[in-house]
């Protein structure tokens, strides 16, 4: 007999599989990615049906053959329901860019309990009406987090000193995406030696992102931030992201195209 599993699961993407079939691409809070068919879930009277949509937390059993890289979906049932996504645009199409990110790391066999919480978190912010695009930047901060990428923020990644402090917000210090985030000044004499990139960021976008990284729900509902910071808190974590990945993901590309459209003047 196949040996049959049972996990939380979230939907990453799906595709239609032969005329009534569904293949959906999981992230398991215990086995990592996997892979399964759920035979006849487009038919009437599928036991499937309703129960696969994307942003719900779930709980799935299937079986697993030596023979198929695909699980065998025998049972499905929601246990959170996210529904506010999909009834604002800017919500639905941020939470399609977090789950994006998951499926480009997600491994098949692994634990990725923190991922996963890391995800379920995220969406339980986009449904309860959190600012859609701070949510995503602290989903992206965990997400690196849950890798263990996360950027040094408050003190140096190479030696460990904290960083500058000042009340002027515009002062800036080194830092290395490559050498782990920000670096003093020492440190980053010393990368440039080894032919490091080292820049200069503004330290008021550091503390920002190490607030968007640490708040809870609570907090983060409440966050306001100036749309000028917003810029440039989001230019560093999707940098920071885009050189540990080694890609850009498709959502950010479509993202950044259309903040670079012309506005247009409507004569009346």
């Amino acid at each position: 007999m196949s040996p049959t599993i049972t996990d939380e699961a979230l939907v990453l993407r799906r595709h239609r599989y032969a005329e009534s079939s569904l293949v959906t691409h999981v992230l398991t809070r215990s086995h990592g990615r996997v892979h399964l068919l759920a035979k006849g879930a487009y038919r009437p009277k599928s036991a499937f049906s309703g129960v696969l949509d994307l942003f719900d937390t779930l709980e799935l059993t299937w079986s697993t053959s030596k023979r198929s890289e695909l699980g065998l979906l025998k049972a499905g049932r929601p246990l959170r329901l996210r529904r506010p996504i999909s009834r604002n645009l800017s919500r639905y199409r941020r939470s399609l860019a977090v789950l994006e990110l998951a499926d480009l790391v997600a491994r098949p066999g692994a634990t990725e309990s923190k991922l996963f919480s890391a995800l379920e978190l995220s969406l339980d912010r986009f449904a309860a009406g959190v600012d859609p695009e701070l949510a995503e930047l602290s989903f992206s901060l965990h997400f690196l987090q849950a890798l263990g990428l996360a950027p040094a923020l408050t003190h140096c990644a190479s030696c460990g000193k904290q960083a500058p402090t000042a009340s002027d917000s515009d002062v800036e210090v080194y830092f290395s995406a490559g050498s782990g985030g920000c670096l003093c000044r020492d440190c980053a004499r010393e990368a440039r030696a080894s032919s490091a990139r080292v820049g200069r960021l503004s330290l008021d976008v550091l503390r920002i992102a190490n607030s968007l990284r640490s708040a809870d729900s609570a907090t983060l509902a409440a966050f306001r931030l100036p749309v000028e910071r917003r810029s440039g808190v989001r230019d560093f974590i999707e940098r920071f992201l885009e050189y540990h990945l080694e890609t850009q993901p498709r959502s950010r590309r479509s993202a950044r195209k259309s903040r670079r459209l012309p506005t247009r003047t409507v004569s009346r």
